[in-house]
């Protein structure tokens, strides 16, 4: 029964440490990390081998493995028994990550998506220099470095169109109004 207890008393031990500091070091994917060689690939998803699940199987399997033992069951069946809890929780704590995981949302807002979109100039672009526009695109509002296309200055608030990207910056183009100024 010690052997059950000790098992679930290490995956009980890493919940609570990444409970307390998994904001810290993160939740890795072993699976992820044997098979690709490396820690920063994004599999765009939670992970059956993410040290949470594993640690919930750990803790269901031992306990599993200790009610197995209390009622005098072997080592054989009471191993079983861990086994069917340790996956049952194990897919229990998978399907709730996979839930938290799909209500995520992204505030990133892609520069390229940008092209094409009207912006307001927030700090005045300079002859052949960079100010800075602000865009509205999926709902939030984002600042950038901008650079006229044509190299001519615009005054701040002047309403541009986003032309292309151009490294870390925007490259812009005035908005032609209907009215030229003229006299009727």
């Amino acid at each position: 029964m010690l052997i059950y207890i000790a098992v679930a008393a290490f995956g009980l031990l890493t919940l609570l440490l990444m409970l307390f500091v998994g904001e810290i070091f993160g939740d890795h994917d072993f699976g992820h990390e044997v098979a690709a060689g490396h820690l920063d690939a994004d599999h765009g998803g939670p992970s059956i081998f993410s040290v949470r699940i594993m640690g919930a199987f750990l803790t269901a399997f031992g306990v599993g493995g200790v009610i197995g033992r209390y009622y005098k069951l072997s080592h054989p069946a009471s191993s079983g028994i861990g086994i069917v809890t340790g996956v049952a929780m194990a897919t229990i704590v998978f399907q709730f990550a996979k839930v938290l995981y799909s209500q995520q949302a992204s505030s990133e807002i892609s520069m390229q998506g940008l092209v094409g979109a009207t912006a307001e100039v927030s700090v005045a672009i300079p002859a052949r220099g960079v100010g800075q526009v602000s865009v509205s695109a999926a709902g939030a509002r984002s600042e950038h470095i901008a650079r006229s296309i044509d190299g001519r200055a615009l005054p701040r608030g002047a309403a541009v169109i986003i032309k292309r990207v151009g490294g870390d910056s925007l490259v812009v183009a005035a908005v032609e109004t209907s009215a030229s100024g003229g006299t009727s």
